[in-house]
């Protein structure tokens, strides 16, 4: 008997962890927002996070394997999106295709805070 043929895998389970430099406010939640279905097809609330700790938040999609997702993180809205450690926004962040992957990312300012 024939061994049955490997199927390739063609999804991949992403992580993500964003950890905030100070506690947000209560009902304040932290959101990814890319440019794929379950990541919002960037609306800035596509994907909400759940907060894991005072200061840690985490959630996951079902991404594809062979694909790059470009996404940004936000608290829901463009006007608090998240800043670099320069106060600067960002470019997107991106997932090159592969496995399964936890993407990791501090937090220290959000673009509502320079209001």
């Amino acid at each position: 008997m024939a061994a049955a043929p490997k199927q390739r895998k063609t999804q991949r389970t992403v992580t993500f962890e964003v950890k905030t430099a100070r506690p947000l406010n209560v009902g304040q939640q932290v959101f990814v927002a890319g440019g794929v279905n379950v990541l919002g097809n960037w609306r800035p609330d596509g994907l909400p996070l759940t907060r894991m700790g005072e200061n840690l938040w985490s959630g996951y999609a079902i991404l594809p394997v062979g694909e790059t997702v470009e996404y940004k993180i936000t608290l829901g809205d463009w006007a608090s999106e998240a800043l670099d450690e320069a106060g600067v926004t960002p470019g997107n962040f991106s997932l090159k295709p592969g496995g399964d992957v936890v993407a990791r990312h501090t937090v220290t300012t959000w673009l509502s805070d320079r209001a």
